[in-house]
């Protein structure tokens, strides 16, 4: 009898976790569906508030799900709760049998479900929640996935196909652009249809003289003011392209096309980690994320996932990817090449494309501030439209790394910097609180190895990279070229959060000119510099190490060394609210290839 009371509990407490994780799936399509619809209308203050407010749904369900279900568990002989939600159990109130129990009856719910990965992961968090870290193993959490993927039943089609043949290119796409149901005014449609037509054939002539599939995602992809049509193009001659139409909407021309992508350079950069995720509605994202890994191959799991909102997912899947490799490799962990930072300490596998941050106990002059201030900025920037050029972070609690695995150098640094972020445990080093970053080269290493007409390059980048950042209301705060890095696409991306801001707080100012000699010569400066003035000349003397690059970064940027251009820039943020992004350069824009003004 006792038995199958305990059967009974387990099923009702596994029924409630899933249930608390279809209200936060229900949560995020709706968030996803007024995207949609705020896109239509032109709402861009609400999707930029709406994409804010999405990072904390995870956390807020899972919150206010586990003092719900801590209480349930109390009154249900506790079950091995804690006393508190967020306090340690003791082993000895550990009921093993009844977790286990509670995971397979789970396991049974979810085995047809539409998100069983995404259900998962939400019992983990939940259970991580309510249980010390002592019981975190695949008996009561899923530590690998137990639903397959391949076999979920679809009752609605993820992806749409259009065959095109006899020349009907026109008419597929015309299909296409009416299948999402957008309902706002469209533009010049026909006009569009020529040219996306136009463009298809230029940039794969092939086309033009081949029977071919067209194969897209039935669901927009929605970010800041711009709306994505993702699919690849199938032929039986060639091997599959991918294919990207960039939407937008304004109030001269209604809905248009912006431009047409099927080089995987330029559509792996619309989809890359240094940019805000994207709202999609759909029941079923692993199918999304299937198809997308297809057409972006140098694409994780992981960042797709993320890349599509469920970033919680993508932690799992990094998590998992971590420990996999973490139990192949030879390697130790070694404190990350390039300039030690004075905030976080740095680490890594050799060879693993990933970095592990950790904030230190105490700052080195002339930094300052707090661990909390650290957090708050790498929030912030989470928060943030990121415009392709701050680098996304995943972060992460009590995170076991085996001793063995460690390089001794390491572990003195971290003992030395972060040692109230530390704990060991028998044979196990223990980091309560850090993040996990792609890894990049940082920007002063890669000049240092690269040839003239490489650093002229990516010289105009790093410019390139303030400027976004900038007219996105971001102020890097320290912007030597140490904080920067290069990634697989040779693009700039700024990773160094702890100075960061908004352009709102600095104050920019020229430099007066010196009443004499001896103040020009002064050690000091000669003039009053308040807590948050900014010199933008100053910069060119910081910036770049020779006078290749400072001559290089002159002819493209010199605009960056004036005070005036910064206070030109607060003004224009100030005055139009929601600024303008396009992931793809100007010269792949409709609007310059036909020669029209746009903006």
């Amino acid at each position: 009898m006792a038995n199958n009371t305990s059967q009974k509990t387990s099923s009702m407490i596994a029924r409630k976790i899933l249930s608390g994780f279809e209200q936060h799936y229900q949560n995020i399509k709706s968030a996803s569906i007024e995207a949609k619809r705020c896109f239509e209308e032109k709402e861009w203050m609400k999707i930029e508030s709406d994409s804010k407010l999405r990072l904390n749904f995870y956390d807020e369900q899972v919150d206010v799900f586990c003092k719900n279900l801590s209480s349930e568990l109390k009154k249900k002989t506790l079950y091995g709760a804690k006393d508190e939600y967020n306090e340690p159990t003791h082993i000895e109130k550990f009921d093993s049998e009844f977790w286990k129990k509670t995971k397979l009856m789970y396991i049974e719910l979810i085995t047809d479900h539409r998100q069983p990965e995404l259900a998962e992961t939400f019992y983990n968090s939940v259970f991580c929640r309510i249980f010390s870290r002592s019981f975190y193993n695949n008996q009561f959490i899923f530590t690998k996935p137990c639903v397959s993927l391949n076999y979920i039943d679809m009752d609605e089609p993820v992806i749409d196909s259009y065959f095109v043949e006899d020349k009907q290119l026109k008419n597929a796409f015309k299909s296409i652009l009416h299948s999402y149901g957008f309902n706002c005014q469209l533009g010049n449609l026909d006009e569009d249809i020529k040219r996306l037509e136009e463009q298809l054939f230029m940039q794969i002539p092939r086309l033009s003289s081949e029977v071919f599939e067209i194969q897209v995602i039935s669901t927009p992809f929605i970010r800041g003011k711009c709306a994505y049509i993702a699919g690849k193009i199938v032929s039986q001659l060639h091997s599959d392209t991918p294919i990207l139409i960039a939407l937008l909407n304004d109030d001269k021309k209604g809905l248009y096309v912006d431009s047409l992508l099927t080089d995987r350079g330029s559509i792996s950069i619309v989809f890359s980690f240094s940019r805000s995720y994207f709202f999609i509605t759909t029941d079923y994202p692993s199918a999304i994320v299937e198809f997308l890994k297809e057409l972006l191959p140098g694409k994780t799991r992981a960042v797709l996932y993320s890349a599509i909102g469920l970033h919680k997912q993508g932690k799992t899947l990094l998590y998992r990817h971590f420990l996999k490799y973490s139990k192949v490799t030879s390697e130790k962990l070694i404190i990350a090449p390039g300039i030690k930072g004075m905030v976080m300490s740095v680490f890594t596998f050799p060879m693993y494309p990933y970095v592990f941050k950790i904030i230190n106990d105490k700052f080195a002059p002339p930094k300052m501030g707090t661990k909390e201030m650290v957090k708050d900025r790498y929030y912030f920037v989470k928060n943030h439209v990121r415009v392709g050029r701050l680098a996304d972070t995943w972060e992460f609690s009590n995170v076991a790394f085996p001793i063995k695995d460690i390089d001794d150098a390491l572990l003195t640094e971290l003992k030395k910097k972060a040692g109230s972020n530390i704990e060991i445990e028998g044979d196990l080093l223990i980091i309560k609180h850090m993040y996990i970053e792609n890894k990049m080269t940082p920007l002063n290493m890669y000049l240092e190895t690269a040839n003239k007409e490489q650093q002229a390059h990516i010289i105009q980048d790093y410019g390139k990279a303030i400027d976004e950042l900038i007219n996105s209301n971001i102020f890097p705060g320290d912007m030597l070229t140490k904080n920067f890095g290069v990634t697989r696409q040779n693009r700039v991306v700024f990773y160094d959060y702890d100075e960061i801001t908004l352009m709102s707080t600095p104050v920019f100012k020229k430099i007066p000119k010196s009443r004499s000699y001896e103040e020009e010569m002064a050690s000091e400066p000669w003039y009053y510099v308040g807590q948050n003035d900014v010199f933008p000349e100053e910069f060119k003397y910081f910036m770049l190490p020779n006078k290749f690059m400072k001559e290089t970064f002159n002819n493209h940027y010199k605009k960056l060394l004036d005070a005036d251009y910064w206070i030109s820039i607060q003004e224009k943020i100030q005055e139009n609210g929601v600024m303008d992004y396009y992931p793809y350069g100007s010269e792949k824009r409709m609007c310059e290839i036909y020669g029209e003004t746009n903006d």
